[in-house]
């Protein structure tokens, strides 16, 4: 739970811009599949916390505040407005590393928040979330062991230089409260040349809207 908590804690107030991440050379393909340099499997630990991440190293940003994680994440695709009961919209969340470092076992977190400040994960019932794996064809659900739209989903590697595009999508529900809304992005990963667990992580800001009227 310490991990779970640092890590919202850091994706909500992260202020990375996707932008920045565009400027990294050879980063990012026009597909969003992962490169071919690096994999991404679903979780078995997803409803919890990474099976295969230990707590004895601790948090790199409690150890060292200035801390700055190796690996950056992006969000892309996903509009600032969305409709209730509008279906699904697909965007991409993104892990690159810029580094010439391998990194394994980056744990991946998702979720959708009903507030800006703090995170407070909507019910599944109001808003679902899918992460895409193409080696399997299939979209799975984004979710705790409680019925929320947020959780560890899945787990990749990275070589030095290469990036993971995860393709994700969100459906806003009908009965969805209109208001504010905040999804989010992470991975959790070992940094080896600290001896911590370090995260990094990214969020995009959303209105829901009501859905559109149509007259006769």
């Amino acid at each position: 739970m310490k991990f779970r908590r640092a890590l919202v804690t850091v994706a909500t107030t992260a202020a990375i811009a996707p932008a920045a991440l565009m400027t990294a050379p050879s980063a990012f393909a026009a597909s969003a599949v992962p490169s071919a340099n690096a994999d991404v499997v679903p979780s078995a630990a997803s409803a919890g916390h990474p099976a295969t991440t230990s707590s004895a190293s601790g948090l790199c940003m409690t150890g060292n505040p200035k801390y700055r994680p190796v690996l950056r994440t992006a969000l892309t695709g996903l509009p600032n407005k969305i409709a209730a009961g509008s279906g699904w919209h697909n965007f991409t969340l993104t892990i690159d590393n810029p580094s010439q470092s391998r990194f394994t076992n980056i744990h991946l977190f998702a979720g959708v928040s009903s507030t800006y400040v703090g995170f407070k994960a909507f019910p599944t019932s109001q808003v679902s979330l899918q992460a895409y794996f193409p080696k399997i064809k299939r979209w799975e659900d984004v979710t705790d062991t409680a019925g929320h739209t947020d959780g560890y989903f899945g787990w990749g590697w990275l070589s030095g230089h290469t990036h993971i595009n995860v393709p994700m999508r969100i459906n806003v529900k009908k009965n969805a409260p209109i208001g504010k809304a905040l999804a989010l992005g992470a991975g959790l990963y070992q940094d080896a040349a600290h001896k911590c667990t370090a995260i990094t992580a990214v969020n995009h800001k959303m209105q829901i809207v009501a859905p559109a009227r149509h007259t006769r």
